[in-house]
């Protein structure tokens, strides 16, 4: 080979002594003998310390990959800096994603599940090998030819764990027709939510609480007192002290700044009371003749201003019907019910019945018992989902008596009714089973490569 060129090329090492290190290399560039070949020069390589367009020593590659692996991007970036050999977050993540992708055998426990790649238009299949919790394969497309013909190719799964949707079952069944097929825990505990959610929408009247009976008509309290009687009350006091110090008039009229004549008038007075008028200042109004009679009718019940304003007109009133709104407003005021509280949502209600009864708070566990208490049929839809999730989440499966000897749900709970799909599943283990596929890695795994 002859030689083309030399030139010098600079690598970054592991750190020596706490400090960077840099490894300067004078290398050659050959011509290259191949003619059909379209590279005219080649560089030559040092075996175990250089890589092609690499500006990292071998072993300072391996290092960081390493720490990329372990911490990620971020994390890494921060221990290789405290390290002296410092690397971007971009840089770590592009080392872990040179490594080649790991050998996938053939899962014996194989999880299923689809992810969209436009959600409502196209969707593709995740396969994930359920022991090692690792992707086995990923399909374009959500139908049962290509997941058949991905089984196909890959005998020897013996157990499938997926959701319960037909195309899976179709593909599952003509794929691999010895394999158990499981339904995960998470798609069964999705289609209980559902079908608790359209029970407890169809009592939706069952849900709110009994209005709180109607306190009994009754007129407005007395105003409380302004600042004008508190300021009669104080002086009053104020001169009666005077007074009992031995003061005379004419030194209190000097000292409170007031009027001899005003002092004179609170001296007399025994009490704050004789000083303050009856009721509040107001001006006559044609309305006055008639007010006893209003409260006495608002008492009986009648509340309509028209028929009140009628009525008094008869009795000789000839005034407006704004005036006797004005008049009415504090008495409807006080005597007004409050608004019952609202309903809970039909969502939330059922998010009550499927928590765990200990993982309640008081008021939601009170106002759960207070709604099962109105109506049976949720009394028995608690019930029955309480029994399915203690089966399902403690793996009692195998309790569960054959199809033909299983007792039948209450039909007025409405969670007997089977999502769409379910006709098609297939068979499936025992919800509960205590087989290892029974929970749904494959949901966590296809949410997680979004």
């Amino acid at each position: 080979m002859r030689v083309h060129s030399r030139y010098r090329r600079r690598l970054a090492d592991t750190a020596a002594g706490g400090q960077e290190m840099a490894v300067h290399l004078l290398v050659r560039r050959f011509f290259c003998g191949n003619d059909l070949c379209a590279s005219v020069t080649f560089a030559e390589q040092v075996h175990g310390l250089t890589s092609r367009y690499g500006r990292r020593s071998t072993g300072l590659s391996e290092a960081l990959r390493a720490v990329a692996l372990a911490l990620g991007g971020r994390p890494g970036a921060r221990l290789s800096a405290r390290l002296a050999c410092p690397a971007s977050r971009p840089a770590l993540l592009r080392l872990i994603r040179a490594l080649p992708d790991p050998a996938a055998g053939i899962p014996r426990v194989l999880g299923v599940d689809d992810f969209a790649l436009r959600r409502g238009h196209v969707y593709g299949t995740i396969l994930v090998d359920i022991e090692t919790r690792r992707p086995a394969g990923m399909l374009p497309e959500r139908s049962a030819e290509s997941f058949r013909a991905w089984l196909d190719a890959r005998p020897g799964v013996e157990i499938i764990c997926r959701d319960r949707g037909g195309c899976y079952a179709e593909g599952a069944t003509s794929g691999a027709p010895l394999a158990v097929q499981v339904a995960d825990r998470w798609h069964l505990l999705r289609n209980l939510a559902e079908a608790v959610e359209r029970a407890v929408a169809r009592h939706k009247p069952c849900l709110r609480d009994e209005p709180a009976p109607p306190a009994p008509d009754r007129l407005p309290a007395p105003a409380a007192e302004g600042p004008r009687a508190q300021r009669t009350r104080d002086r009053h006091a104020q001169v009666h002290a005077a007074l009992g110090r031995g003061m005379h008039l004419t030194q209190i009229s000097a000292i409170l700044h007031l009027d001899r004549t005003t002092v004179r008038r609170y001296a007399t007075a025994a009490s704050p009371d004789e000083l303050l008028p009856d009721g509040p200042v107001r001006r006559g109004s044609l309305l006055d003749p008639h007010r006893s009679y209003l409260d006495q009718r608002w008492g009986e019940g009648c509340h309509r201003p028209d028929k009140l304003l009628e009525e008094i007109r008869e009795r000789g009133y000839c005034g407006s019907a704004r005036t006797l709104r004005h008049y009415t407003a504090p008495l409807r005021k006080a005597s007004a019910c409050p608004a019952p509280p609202a309903a809970p949502a039909p969502k939330k209600v059922a998010a009550w019945i499927l928590t765990p009864p200990g993982s309640l708070t008081t008021g939601d566990r009170a106002a759960l018992a207070r709604i099962t208490g109105r109506c049976g049929e949720l009394a028995t839809t608690r019930a029955q989902v309480r029994e399915f999730a203690d089966m399902l989440c403690n793996r009692h499966g195998h309790n569960l008596p054959p199809g033909p000897a299983r007792p039948k749900p209450a039909r007025s709970a409405n969670c007997a009714a089977s999502p769409p799909g379910c006709a098609k599943t297939g068979r499936l283990s025992p919800p509960g089973s205590p087989c290892p596929a029974a929970p749904a890695p494959s949901k966590a795994t296809s949410t997680a490569s979004k």
